[in-house]
């Protein structure tokens, strides 16, 4: 039998590459620290009431008219991208989507995928537009069970700093560390199947719905990532120490 021999130059370039290979880990029992301590703290709807009150104050949008302003709330979401789209990307989702008709069909799931295969929307304009309409205007209710969390860099930077997302290299971005398709398998990143789905076994645990794990926008937006007001987060003594504000 042959035995086939790398050359040592190429043994010592795999080896290297090997050694500085990026890692990086869910880890199912941190998120399950975070979602206990929500539940202790009782902060479970402050992301809710938060966005309520933005509409009801400046748009004038309740969950009692809610159903009148749809078009509105979609526009408002597909807005709010961290990358600004020209007027004429804009208008062309305006012309492919009827948000009327996605809130129509038969399952979240239906409409999230309709959503994300629309030309520029991906995970998080769809997971926040089905957000806003089930959870804070309780259009489509039974939905909410089944929501999913939008994942953005506030949401994942939580997970980072708290340890629930285990890095090697803490420079790495949000989208270096999430596969951000639903419908993806990756190998060298997180999935975004098995966050959702560490979010939905917590919150089956913890008798919430996984849409609660949003509030880690809100704890990493207003409070980890300030370092002044960081000490203030519920997940203050849960975050990892080259992470704290000195």
């Amino acid at each position: 039998m042959l035995a086939f021999v790398l050359p040592e130059i190429w043994q010592t370039q795999i080896l290297v590459r090997v050694h500085f290979a990026p890692t990086m880990e869910l880890k199912s029992n941190q998120v399950k620290r975070l979602g206990k301590r929500l539940d202790d703290e009782s902060v479970l709807n402050r992301q809710r009431v938060r966005t309520q009150q933005e509409y009801e104050t400046i748009y004038g949008i309740t969950p009692e008219n809610a159903g009148d302003n749809i078009d509105l709330i979609f526009k408002r979401v597909i807005q709010a991208r961290a990358n600004p789209l020209s007027k004429k990307e804009y208008d062309a989702i305006i012309d492919t989507v009827n948000p009327e008709s996605i809130i129509k069909m038969d399952s979240r799931e239906e409409a999230l995928n309709e959503l994300i295969g629309t030309d520029q929307i991906a995970q998080k304009i769809a997971n926040e537009f089905l957000r806003q309409v089930v959870d804070v205007f309780e259009i489509r209710p039974e939905w909410r069970p089944d929501l999913e969390v939008a994942l953005d860099t506030h949401v994942i930077q939580a997970l980072v700093k708290t340890g629930a997302i285990q890095l090697d290299d803490p420079d790495r971005s949000a989208n270096d560390i999430v596969n951000m398709n639903p419908k993806s398998n990756p190998y060298k990143r997180i999935s975004y199947t098995a966050i959702q789905d560490s979010f939905r076994d917590t919150a089956a645990e913890f008798d919430f719905n996984p849409i609660v794990f949003d509030e880690l926008w809100v704890e990493h937006r207003h409070f980890i990532s300030d370092d002044f007001l960081q000490e203030e987060s519920v997940f203050y003594d849960l975050l990892e120490n080259r992470y704290r504000s000195e």
